[in-house]
């Protein structure tokens, strides 16, 4: 690969971890895999996450066309969020980076043990 080519792919991946890195933005775009949720659901599933930094972060993500935000007219209060189309095509990807984290915690355990064996 080029350098110029390199620098593209680190942009590329850099901005996609922007999307959905940081605390909340990927476990929200989990949250919502295959499934509709009002904001009390998400809030639950996210615990402890604030209702502030909830509803920043869902603003974010509805304003990077990666969740659709759904408002009833006949209630008030109700409101549904999902992944856009878009959005949806991340799908795969978090459970990938979830199997992967899995595999990862495993490797990690194993380093544990391996460290406190060694230190008997």
């Amino acid at each position: 690969m080029r350098d110029k080519e390199k620098h593209i792919f680190h942009r590329d991946v850099q901005d996609a971890l922007e999307l959905i890195g940081g605390r909340w933005r990927g476990a929200i775009m989990a949250s919502l895999c295959g499934s509709h949720k009002r904001f009390s659901d998400l809030k639950a599933d996210l615990n402890p996450v604030t209702s502030r930094v909830l509803i920043r972060e869902l603003r974010y993500l509805e304003h990077n066309r990666l969740i659709v935000v759904e408002r009833s007219s006949l209630a008030a209060n109700s409101v549904l969020y999902s992944h856009s189309e878009h959005g949806s095509s991340c799908a795969p990807i978090i459970i990938q980076l979830r199997d992967w984290a899995v595999k990862h915690r495993i490797i990690m355990l194993d380093v544990i043990k391996e460290n406190s064996n060694s230190k008997t």
